[in-house]
Order: structure tokens, then sequence, then C-alpha cells
């Protein structure tokens, strides 16, 4: 089973095209965040996020997950109004979490969990340098990321990511990969629950 997925071009062009014209709609910070991102630093966040969408739903139709019928959200939508999930399939809702290629952490917003924006699973992929692909790092259930645990740390804002110099711009549920499930057999057993 491949855990690093390469997109096409046509996807990559797909989703830079996407994120050049949404972040002209988006907010300048995050959820519960301090720091104003300019332009040209939203449409990089933006254009990362939509990477890590095509890396899972490549990820996930290939076998021996076999998962089909995944559609991704390309639409613009006005300032203040986000689609409502990276992915829903069987009435499960899957949040995409997209970081840098060297990262090691599944980090939540605190503040989208406190006003009960909350997902059934939470995975994480690390989008390479070039945006063409991305590590697939694995997924923690929805209980796991959103309460505090020996594996889920509150982060604050201001605080350092642990073993990190990189400063939180707002307090963060954080999971590190090494709890995260990804083995082939847990990647299974959430795709049969994804298949009707």
């Amino acid at each position: 089973m491949e855990y690093n997925i390469k997109i096409t071009d046509e996807e990559f062009n797909k989703c830079k095209e996407f994120a050049e014209v949404s972040a002209r709609t988006q907010r300048p910070n995050r959820s519960g965040g301090v720091e104003k991102r300019n332009l040209p630093k939203i449409i990089v966040d933006t254009f990362r996020g939509k990477v890590g969408e095509v890396v899972i739903k490549r990820f996930l139709e290939q076998a021996p997950l076999n998962v089909l019928g995944i559609e991704l959200d390309f639409k613009i939508y006005p300032r203040g109004v986000w689609d409502r999930c990276d992915i829903t399939l069987n009435g499960i809702k899957l949040s995409v979490k997209s970081a840098k290629h060297f990262s090691h952490w599944l980090l939540l917003e605190s503040k989208d969990v406190a006003r009960g924006e909350v997902y059934d699973y939470y995975i994480l992929v690390l989008i390479d340098e070039d945006y063409k692909g991305g590590r697939i790092k694995g997924f923690a259930f929805k209980n796991e990321i959103i309460i505090q645990n020996p594996n889920t740390l509150l982060l604050k804002q201001g605080d350092c990511i642990p073993g990190t110099q990189t400063e939180l711009d707002a307090d963060n549920h954080g999971r590190r990969e090494q709890y995260l499930h990804n083995t082939e057999e847990d990647w299974v057993a959430l795709a049969n629950k994804l298949k009707p």
C-alpha cells in the first residue's frame, strides 16, 4: 500500500487555481489566531490544504482500500462561508490536515472544537516541498484529538510546538504522528466504514 502519493499536473493546476481565486474571500487570521496573513500566505496555506485533499482522495481510492465516489469541493464561497467538510462518505466526515513536509504533529485549532466544528476522523498528510504530492502519516478518531488525553496535548497560543521553534498562532489540540493510526489494517477498517 502506497503512503507517498503523487498528484497529476492537472490536479496540481486545479488546486493552484483554486487557491489563487478562493484566497481572496478568506479571512486573514485563523480560528483564534492573531497573525494577520497577507494574500500570498493565504494562497500558500489554501494551496497546501487542497493538495492534501487530493492526496487523500487518491490514497483512499487505491487497493486495498478501494473507496470510490469521493467528490472534493472546489467551489468558491463568499467571505465568511466555508465548505462543510473536506470529505463526507457514508455519513462520515473526514477532516484533512495538510502540513509542511517536515511536520510531526496533527494540529486542530481549539476554537473550532469550542464552536462544535468537529469531524469523525482527522487525517494528517505532509505536503511535498513542490506541492506535487504528500505522505500520509495517519489518522485520529474524533475523541482522540478533541479530548485531552496522554497522547493529545492542549497547546497554547504563543507556545512552540513541542520539539520545534515554531510558535503557535492560536490554541491547538495537538497529537504527534506516532500516536496516529497508520497501519494497513487501520486504513482498511476505516475504508470499510466509508463504503455504503
